[in-house]
């Protein structure tokens, strides 16, 4: 369909709004079309700003998953032949699944200072707290209580998963981070009070050191300066001995403009933001309810 673009070899797949449907599932349509790509060979990478732990099972689970770009790319994990026991792995009752330990190909950590400070501004704000290490999610109660709220209230499209062991809980997050400061993938707070994310925003964008995005309207996310999902496609690529041109981006959201600006090919879903699907090769009919994922995978021949 695109001219003078090499077959695709590897499929970089943002997850909320755009591979699970608001239900947290795969359809059958879209498992269908993975597994034919899958059996060409073509790398599936789940891609998302969600910490490994909390990597849905379905999705661990899906055709030719080995490899998963987390954090918004702080993190690339080589997931072995049992991604699921992977994922697992960093969950906090790890000692009573089957685990497998995942290698990390990529860690981009926050320096120790700036992590620090980061936290400190978003410790000025009310709402759900949470900061990822090693791929695990630390939270505290309060931040799991926010987002179980927030998430009955099905108030933004990132799809539900259970809380089956996928947050590791601390007693108090501020007092984890004096101890945890140089171990941070990624930073997010969802706030109680949407109105303030405009000024936080512009706050957090003035701070060196950062990459600053939202996954929703409601939420700030921040990694180490220089990290994005777009930069860990690229190296995964390039590791793999993949041509960069060879590499295709989807997504729906602002956390994953970097991925579709820098892969050979992107596309964006039906239910993405305006913003974002300026910047597509296509844009799909369908939302992420409705099979978008696997038209792409079909309109495009992966």
């Amino acid at each position: 369909m695109l001219q003078n673009v090499p077959p695709i070899r590897l499929v970089a797949l943002d997850l909320d709004g755009t591979l699970l449907n608001h239900e947290g599932k795969v359809t059958s349509r879209t498992r269908a079309a993975l597994q034919a790509a899958a059996d060409r060979d073509v790398a599936i990478v789940p891609t998302t700003g969600r910490p490994l732990g909390n990597l849905p099972p379905v999705v661990a689970q899906l055709p030719g998953i080995r490899y998963a770009i987390t954090s918004n790319g702080a993190a690339v994990w080589d997931l072995g032949d049992d991604p699921l026991a992977a994922v697992y792995s960093r969950y906090s009752n790890a000692a009573q699944r089957r685990t497998a330990e995942p290698v990390c190909l990529l860690h981009r950590l926050m320096p120790v200072e700036t992590a620090r400070e980061a936290f400190a501004m978003f410790m000025e704000y009310e709402g759900g707290m949470g900061v990822f290490c090693n791929g695990y999610s630390v939270k505290d109660q309060a931040g799991v209580d926010f987002q179980a709220a927030r998430l009955a209230r099905l108030h933004s499209t990132e799809a539900r998963q259970p809380n089956d062991g996928r947050f590791l809980v601390v007693r108090d997050l501020g007092e984890w981070m004096t101890r945890h400061a140089h171990e941070v993938e990624k930073q997010c707070l969802f706030f109680a009070r949407q109105e303030q994310v405009a000024g936080a925003l512009a706050r957090f964008r003035a701070m060196p050191g950062i990459e600053v995005v939202q996954g929703s309207p409601e939420n700030i996310e921040v990694t180490a300066a220089g990290v994005d999902k777009g930069e860990a496609v690229l190296a995964l690529a390039d590791r793999l001995g993949i041509d960069r041109r060879a590499t295709l981006a989807v997504g729906d959201s602002e956390n994953d403009r970097a991925m579709l600006e820098k892969a050979g090919v992107s596309a964006v879903m039906a239910n993405g933001i305006p913003e974002v699907k300026a910047l597509a090769d296509y844009v799909s009919e369908a939302d992420c309810d409705h099979d978008g994922v696997a038209e792409i995978l079909e309109k495009l021949g992966v």
